[in-house]
């Protein structure tokens, strides 16, 4: 591989990692700011359903912050298998599939923040929630193909 391409993947890394760990301390910054009523809309505490609104909040940390983790162990797992000679790592393609569940998960706990802040009894699905998992899920099908096609042009040479 050229090195031009293994700097280009390293500067692409570091970026996203710089893009993740921003949007993580935004959804943190976010929540702190709602539970210290400094923010635009004031955290309204609804005693019917407080636990559902502690479960939004903390659901909405728990899995953006294991999505941020999941993408940096992908990236390290990427660039480690390329100074290795290893295109597709395949420990890759099992935490792809992981990180679909994990951002079904995030997606429902995001999509029903708004409602949980506001002390609504309500809870949303949108296509959203339905539809980014698929996605990802179909990426690490795509990515499972590539691994494979790599491993049999290893045995073809």
């Amino acid at each position: 591989m050229k090195k031009s391409t293994l700097k280009s993947i390293k500067g692409l890394s570091v970026a996203t990692l710089v893009v993740g760990g921003l949007t993580f301390v935004v959804i943190c910054c976010e929540m702190i700011n709602a539970i210290r009523g400094k923010n635009l809309i004031p955290l309204t505490w609804n005693p019917d359903i407080k636990g559902w609104q502690i479960f939004i909040f903390l659901s909405r940390f728990v899995f953006s912050a294991v999505l941020f983790i999941q993408c940096c162990i992908f990236l390290f797992r990427t660039n480690r298998g390329l100074a290795n000679g290893e295109i597709f790592p395949k420990s890759n393609i099992s935490l792809i599939r992981r990180a679909a569940l994990v951002a079904t998960l995030f997606a429902f706990a995001d999509c029903n923040y708004g409602a949980a802040l506001n002390g609504l009894s309500e809870f949303k699905l949108d296509s959203g929630t339905l539809l980014a998992p698929l996605v990802i899920l179909l990426f690490a099908g795509l990515y499972k193909m590539a691994y494979l096609a790599a491993e049999d042009s290893k045995l073809a040479i």
